[in-house]
């Protein structure tokens, strides 16, 4: 399991194996390393060479003969956070060169899992006080769908100070008036049932996601900034002739 942990992080399986066989030896002289893998000289001394680039064997010439150690594996975690710090550093460069995509990006998924996944990667990408919106919201059928997650999804949502902007229809008015009144940073409106429709609309800054409450519910989720501007402009349309 070590060695795998090991070689996950950039060792050869080789270097893996011998920086195990060191830290239970201790210092010892490369011979004495050669005859405890029973490998090659050449294999055991390029295994060697590649620790000692990654800092993690210490040599030295004692009375003629080349003796090697293998550093503390403390040192495993600062190679780590070296290697991680570096790569931050260029990040915003390499950003700066991703090419963003012109077409939108649509995405459909089937299942109860795909509207919580779709819920929480939404709200990982929005920044404070930006608002969710929700057209036609399902009352029950989306608290069936979203079990405990539900509770776990609106903890994170006021955590980051997002609003939460809902259109849904008077049927649900006492679901939601139990449940939702008491979320905070939450506003409702409804409409007359014979606008409702077995779809919801979610809008998260650029992304956009149509849920079809099937049995197995259909998750479409759009990304494009264009198509979630006009969405919001349209739940903006609703808002002002639903009711409190």
């Amino acid at each position: 399991m070590a060695n795998q942990a090991l070689q996950n992080i950039g060792l050869t399986p080789k270097e893996s194996q011998i920086y195990e066989i060191l830290l239970r030896l201790g210092q010892v002289p490369i011979s004495d390393l050669i005859k405890e893998t029973g490998d090659h000289p050449q294999i055991v001394y390029r295994a060697i060479d590649g620790l000692e680039s990654k800092n993690l064997v210490i040599s030295a010439i004692v009375r003629h003969k080349k003796y090697v150690q293998a550093e503390s594996p403390q040192k495993l975690v600062e190679i780590e956070e070296k290697r991680l710090s570096a790569i931050n550093k260029i990040i915003p460069t390499l950003v700066a060169l991703q090419k963003t995509p012109k077409e939108v990006v649509v995405r459909t998924h089937k299942g109860n899992e795909a509207v919580r996944t779709f819920r929480f990667k939404a709200l990982e990408k929005m920044n404070e006080n930006d608002i969710y919106y929700i057209i036609g919201a399902s009352g029950d059928r989306y608290y069936e769908v979203m079990g405990p997650e539900m509770l776990e999804w609106e903890k994170a949502r006021i955590k980051k100070n997002i609003h939460k902007k809902l259109i849904t229809f008077e049927s649900q008015r006492g679901t939601l008036k139990n449940i939702e009144s008491q979320m905070k940073l939450a506003e409702i409106r409804y409409m007359a049932d014979n606008f409702s429709v077995p779809v919801s609309i979610n809008v998260a800054r650029d992304q956009s996601a149509l849920i079809i409450w099937d049995p197995e519910p259909i998750v479409i989720s759009i990304e494009s900034p264009k198509i979630a501007k006009n969405y919001v402009n349209y739940f903006n349309v609703l808002w002002e002739i639903a009711r409190e």
